[in-house]
């Protein structure tokens, strides 16, 4: 590493990762379960980047230790305050990156040409590309998992319960529902809305398509609902359909993996359909021997083989499709689950790997510092 250039900083609008928490495999264990996967990915782009004599710290910790920001490499996790104070006080900026879609992080999508040219290196997910500046490298961003994956487990076909969906309680509110406009506090914004309007990934969530899905299975008694927020009703959620939520809710979870283990089948909605965001809740699924009925990227056949999951599109309406479920045998189900490990443990895999985007992440802030 040249002499100049001593740390990285990653800035976050996260508080929760603060205080080089991201870094500590304890203080990830106690953050909220949902944080989980966006954090652990650090682990490995800190050890990384020590190996390569750089010390990786977060954003606050550069003033508190006293460093000179001219020694600083910025990694900004979405364009932060943190990041541009930096920047502004002599910090180089290095690397733009989000595990976010256009639907969460979308200030910075519908800003990307502009601030991605500040960085020499962008990592995002595909369908990003072509929104980025033309002078910024652009790294496709493949979710990162651990690896090796962890060892595929679950219980017998024949003591699964059939069916389980794990997301929190989320919901947008639509510009024409004029009582959301008088919420406290207010999610509607007129600056969103116009962004929605001009960049339309923005304004293509997928919630209401997930609170569908609950809806229509929530009155069966072999269906559970897992995950955060379900406990009050989102305003913008017809009461209605909070009540079918309720009825299949089931608590929290600690533990992702030994909870799907439990199951036959798992609905994944993703948050968004944008080309290329495939998040870890399809791959939890393969982990733990249970059949991802996915929803989401509208490329996923690019990236996971069509074999290892069962495919929303494919069903005209959820009763179809739960014919299909029940229909479905130990044998068939094998062939889902040989798929996915087959998947997991081939070179295709290799792309999603944490440390594989580590390295990335590394050689690019290498390559901004020897510059």
């Amino acid at each position: 590493m040249p002499d100049g250039f001593k740390y990285a900083a990653l800035a976050t609008r996260n508080t929760e990762f603060y205080a080089d928490r991201v870094f500590d495999p304890r203080a990830i264990a106690g953050m909220r379960p949902s944080l989980e996967p966006m954090a652990t990915p650090w682990l490995s782009v800190h050890a990384a980047a020590r190996e390569r004599g750089l010390r990786l710290l977060t954003a606050d910790r550069v003033e508190a230790e006293g460093i000179d920001p001219r020694q600083v490499l910025v990694i900004a996790y979405d364009w932060t305050p943190d990041a541009e104070r930096l920047i502004a006080r002599g910090a180089r900026p290095a690397i733009l990156v989000s595990f976010e879609p256009p639907v969460i992080a979308w200030w910075l999508y519908y800003h990307l040409e502009r601030v991605s040219a500040w960085f020499p290196h962008t990592f995002l997910f595909e369908g990003a590309r072509e929104r980025v500046a033309p002078t910024t490298w652009f790294h496709p961003l493949y979710f990162p998992q651990p690896c090796p994956p962890p060892r595929p487990t679950g219980r017998p076909w024949s003591k699964r319960r059939f069916l389980v969906m794990i997301n929190s309680n989320k919901a947008l509110p639509r510009a024409r529902e004029l009582a959301r406009w008088l919420d406290r506090p207010r999610e509607l914004s007129i600056r969103r809305e116009i962004a929605g309007f001009k960049y339309r990934p923005i304004a293509r969530d997928r919630y209401r398509a997930r609170l569908r899905a609950i809806e229509a299975f929530a009155d069966r008694g072999d269906f559970d609902l897992y995950g955060e927020g379900w406990h009050s009703r989102h305003p913008a959620v017809e009461p209605g359909v909070h009540a079918a939520a309720e009825r299949a809710y089931r608590g929290t979870v600690k533990d992702k993996l030994k909870l799907l283990a439990g199951y036959r089948f798992a609905l994944v909605y993703e948050n968004t359909r944008f080309s290329g965001y495939i998040s870890e809740k399809l791959f939890d699924c393969f982990y733990a021997r249970c059949i991802p009925i996915y929803s989401g990227a509208p490329d996923i056949a690019q990236y996971v083989p069509p074999a290892a999951f069962i495919d929303v599109r494919q069903f005209p309406s959820f009763p179809e499709l739960e014919r299909f479920l029940r229909h479905t045998t130990e044998e068939d189900a094998k062939r889902y689950v040989d798929a996915a490990h087959t998947f997991l443990i081939s070179p295709g895999f290799e792309a999603w790997c944490a440390d594989h985007f580590a390295r990335d992440v590394v050689d690019a802030l290498v390559q901004v510092a020897e510059q």
